[in-house]
């Protein structure tokens, strides 16, 4: 058993503009928030037990982090007034009986190159550290070598690439756009066509406009960090360089939730049933998708226990229309259950949202979800295929008339 001191950056002005609002651990570094890859590195080498020392925002990293079971460590956090060094963090924690102490300045997985010294080793440092994270990484792949795609990347087949380049999760590079050498997107960008990204790292919700270059730069929504120089410009033409607002799409799609609707208004006697039950409904609460570190999304649905089977999920139909839950999904979680999801894999369930009709149990399983169920799910989300959707409705139905 191995226990770990680690201490969480508190703010450091000159990467401030660039983390998107959020403590410096939980800031988007190559797919996953930083202190992701830290736990991932940790665990590998043999910790199982993490004290992390938090003084920037503790509240948003515990929220985030939870007991560290999804990364396969044990965490416990200790809010911190201002960030302690490794004799202060020593002497105040002793009684942890730590091994070690390490920061988030480096990772574990390459102790010698700094990260978040400025913005040149925020950008730098993922020349060494890519191949090192990206291979751990659920649904990256190197396509050609030195570039490496994240989970479900778009990137148009006219589209120019030079090693090393990172192109993360839901990015999207559009028809002669040239990225590279050295150019890393993070998650949900999207690049426009003819745009040109070299020497630079493109931050997640960033939109590059089309025929835009960006070189030796860091970018991050309409601030644009010159990493060599460290000065920084904050663009007013979002045709040139912009923030993207988080996806607020429906779960369904238009048609999808006028047929539940109709459904809704066609089978209304079924909610008379339930009224002759007490209680005739119960309201639950379910995790909705969200962005690599960000905070979980919930919403609040209900349920009529009075109904036999599959039916007491009539009320779904109403979160169809509103589009917080799809016709075929994943079985809704709460957060707390959310937060018992262990690894990477597993986590991959919150990729697709809530359904009435769900991947595992197409698959023949049943609640409480064992491991088979989980892995359906993570499977699902991330390849929802329209046959793979067709398949579940048409299970479920059939359960559902049986």
């Amino acid at each position: 058993m191995k226990r770990v001191i680690l201490i969480c950056p508190d703010q450091r002005p000159s990467l401030e503009p660039l983390t998107g609002g959020v403590p410096l651990a939980l800031a988007i570094y190559l797919g996953k928030p930083l202190i992701e890859h830290a736990f991932d590195g940790l665990a590998r080498s043999g910790v199982t037990d993490v004290l992390l020392l938090a003084s920037d925002r503790p509240s948003d990293v515990r929220a985030y982090v939870g007991d560290g079971t999804a990364w396969g460590v044990q965490v416990r956090i200790s809010p911190e007034s201002s960030e302690l060094s490794s004799d202060e963090a020593a002497v105040r924690h002793a009684s942890f009986e730590h091994d070690s102490i390490l920061t988030l300045d480096c990772l574990p997985q390459a102790p010698d190159v700094p990260v978040i010294k400025d913005a040149e080793s925020w950008h730098n440092s993922r020349a060494t550290l890519l191949p090192m994270l990206a291979v751990n990484q659920i649904g990256a792949r190197e396509v050609s070598p030195g570039i490496w795609y994240g989970l479900k990347a778009r990137v148009n087949s006219s589209a120019i690439l030079h090693a090393p380049c990172w192109i993360g999760p839901n990015t999207m590079v559009g028809p002669q756009a040239i990225v590279g050498p050295h150019a890393y997107v993070e998650s949900d960008s999207v690049i426009d066509a003819h745009a040109t990204v070299e020497n630079s790292t493109v931050g997640p919700r960033t939109y590059l406009g089309s025929m835009t270059h960006l070189g030796d730069s860091v970018a991050a929504g309409p601030v644009l960090v010159n990493w060599r120089n460290g000065s920084l410009t904050r663009l007013t033409d979002a045709f040139l360089l912009s923030r993207l607002d988080p996806p607020q799409e429906a779960l369904s799609s238009p048609i999808g939730r006028v047929i539940a609707l109709l459904v809704l208004i066609l089978t209304f006697p079924v909610a008379l049933i339930a009224l002759c039950h007490r209680p005739w409904r119960v309201k639950r609460v379910a995790v909705l998708p969200s962005g690599p570190g960000e905070p979980l999304r919930t919403v609040t649905y209900h349920e009529m226990p009075g109904l036999p089977g599959n039916l007491r999920r009539w009320p779904y139909l109403w979160c169809v229309v509103t589009g917080d839950f799809a016709w075929a999904g994943n079985p809704p979680l709460t957060p707390e259950e959310a937060e018992l999801l262990s690894g990477e894999f597993e986590r991959l369930w919150l990729l697709a949202g809530p359904g009435i009709f769900t991947a595992p149990e197409a698959e023949g399983c049943t609640a409480p979800w064992d491991d088979g169920a989980r892995a359906h799910a993570a499977l699902f989300a991330c390849q929802p295929t329209a046959g793979w959707k067709r398949k579940i409705i048409a299970q479920g139905l059939k359960r559902l008339f049986k």
